[in-house]
This record gives C-alpha cells, sequence and structure tokens, in this order.
C-alpha cells in the first residue's frame, strides 16, 4: 500500500472518530415560528401559548425577528421548546 493512501485513510478514521466525539451548539432555525407580545415584549413558542400570560398585542413572526428586536423568552415553556440542541457533528450530514 501506498504511503499516500495510508495518509488518507488514517486521516479519515480520524475526522470519523472526531465527529462521533464532539458535540456543537445547533440553534432553532431562524424561520422558526414564535408569536411576540409587544407590549411585554417578550415571545412564546407557539406549543406554550394557552399556558402564556400574554396580552392582545400580538403578532405571529419568526424566532430571528423575535431576536433581532431583543424580546425575551415569555417562560420556561418557551425555553425548552427553543433551546439549543448540542448534536454530534457526524449529526449534521444524515
Amino acid at each position: 500500500m501506498k504511503k499516500g493512501t495510508l495518509l488518507w485513510i488514517s486521516l479519515a478514521v480520524v475526522l470519523i472518530i472526531v465527529g462521533l466525539v464532539i458535540p456543537i451548539n445547533v440553534n432553532p432555525p431562524g424561520d422558526t415560528r414564535v408569536i411576540m407580545d409587544h407590549t411585554k415584549k417578550v415571545y412564546s413558542a407557539p406549543e406554550c401559548f394557552d399556558q402564556a400570560d400574554l396580552t392582545n398585542n400580538l403578532e405571529e413572526t419568526t424566532f430571528d425577528h423575535a431576536l433581532d428586536l431583543e424580546y425575551v423568552s415569555e417562560s420556561s415553556c418557551t425555553d425548552q421548546r427553543l433551546q439549543i440542541q448540542k448534536p454530534f457533528l457526524i449529526g449534521i450530514f444524515r
């Protein structure tokens, strides 16, 4: 076996092992739906809307837009629904 081929195989094995053990942060997609309350300057995940204590000054928008306006999460329910995921690097390629 040539030296160059062995080097490429070794490099591929190392990259696969690294991909299996290094977690990465994956934020929710920017186009994730949220409901903003402009009076309280908070956002809520749609799944948490029924239990949220919001006013009637509402707008449905995206997660990115709510963050751009510097609105904060309305509750721990919303935090859980929109939490940062930590998959392993190899998981991105599925």
